[in-house]
């Protein structure tokens, strides 16, 4: 059993001695999809620590004990480097979004609308940042574009969102900016594509984050 496998372990038993809740239960309970929730358990690579934190939590177990066993992990050779979850997952409990058009139909337009794609992925960041805003900090981002970047990157800071947030928000928003100064210089299909699958997966990070504070209201 590697390192990995060991302390997968350890958490399914704590996920026991804690009454086996369900992972839908662990999703509402850490703010993480299943999907993401489920990676941890199987132990094919080692899970973030702010996931790892959450799932103690929730778990009701002692953190310093679970802290120290998961930077043993990080730190031995064998342990595979952690992977941010949020991008490596293939997520199938998609949240709903508010604005209107799913990733399926953000993807289309790449080819026929490619203007549409950026505005659209660029959307999903805009409103997500709102909705993190009020529930987290009671306020709204300012007026500027560069306002919804810093509020990813507030959230990622106090550890609302996962490393890499404000960094994937930044990458959209160079592009947004880009299609608005530059209309014909629009980005291929291929880069379309990555930029809506970039911003669609930040903006399911959060709303499972906006809607694990309104179910804990």
């Amino acid at each position: 059993m590697t390192v990995v496998e060991d302390f997968a372990h350890h958490l399914r038993q704590l996920h026991t001695r804690a009454g086996a809740p369900s992972v839908r239960q662990l999703s509402t309970r850490t703010g993480y999809g299943k999907s993401t929730i489920s990676e941890a358990f199987a132990g094919r690579r080692l899970p973030t620590w702010p996931l790892v934190e959450k799932l103690t939590e929730a778990l009701d177990a002692e953190k310093d004990e679970v802290r120290e066993q998961w930077a043993a992990a990080k730190g031995r050779p064998a342990a595979a480097a952690p992977v941010a979850d949020w991008l490596t997952s293939v997520r199938t409990d998609i949240p709903d979004l508010v604005t209107g058009r799913t990733l399926e139909e953000a993807c289309a337009a790449a080819v026929t609308a490619p203007e549409l794609t950026v505005l659209q992925s660029w959307e999903v960041l805009r409103v997500g940042a709102l909705q993190l805003s009020n529930a987290y900090y009671g306020d709204a981002p300012g007026d500027w574009s560069s306002n919804i970047v810093a509020t990813y990157g507030r959230a990622e800071q106090d550890g609302l969102l996962p490393a890499g947030a404000r960094d994937v928000a930044n990458t959209v928003h160079y592009y947004y900016v880009g299609s608005r100064v530059h209309p014909p210089e629009l980005p291929s299909t291929a880069v379309l594509l990555q930029i809506a699958v970039l911003a669609y997966r930040l903006a399911w990070q959060a709303r499972d984050r906006v809607t694990a504070k309104e179910t804990s209201q």
